[in-house]
C-alpha cells in the first residue's frame, strides 16, 4: 500500500513539474527583436508590443527613473521608463559605467512620442558573454 501512495505520489508531481514548463518558457519568447530601421520608419506599427531594442544610452534622468538611446545607423533616438524596474537594480544600472544596451519592454506612443516601458535593461556585453 506504501508502494502505490508513493507510485500516485510522484506521479502527481511529475505532471505539475511538466506542467509548470511551458509556461516559464512561453514568458521567455514574447518579446520581438526589431531592426532600428522598421522601428523609425514605423514607431506606431510597435504600439502595444513588447520589443528588444539594442543601443547605445546616451542620457540618464536625475533621479534613475528614465534614460535615453541612440540608434547612430538610424539616427533615432527612444526614451526609456525605468519605472517598473526596481530602485536597486535601476541605481546600480545608472551607476556602472555602461554606454550600450539591450531594452526589454512594452512600447506606448502618447502624443507622437514613442516611449519603452522596460521589463529588463541588460548590459550588451552581460548579454553576449551569457550566449557564449
Amino acid at each position: 500500500m506504501t508502494f502505490v501512495r508513493s507510485f500516485f505520489l510522484l506521479c502527481c508531481l511529475t505532471i505539475l513539474g511538466l506542467g509548470q514548463t511551458p509556461s516559464v518558457a512561453a514568458g521567455a519568447d514574447d518579446y520581438t527583436p526589431v531592426e532600428w530601421k522598421e522601428f523609425a520608419a514605423h514607431a506606431a506599427d510597435f504600439n502595444g508590443r513588447r520589443v528588444v531594442l539594442t543601443a547605445e544610452v546616451v542620457s540618464v534622468s536625475a533621479d534613475y527613473k528614465a534614460l535615453d538611446i541612440f540608434d547612430a545607423r538610424s539616427k533615432t533616438l527612444v526614451h526609456v521608463s525605468l519605472e517598473q524596474l526596481p530602485k536597486t537594480q535601476r541605481h546600480s544600472l545608472i551607476t556602472a559605467p555602461i554606454m550600450h544596451v539591450s531594452v526589454f519592454g512594452l512600447v506606448e506612443t502618447a502624443q507622437g512620442q514613442t516611449t519603452i516601458k522596460a521589463d529588463k535593461v541588460t548590459p550588451v556585453a552581460a548579454t553576449l558573454i551569457a550566449r557564449q
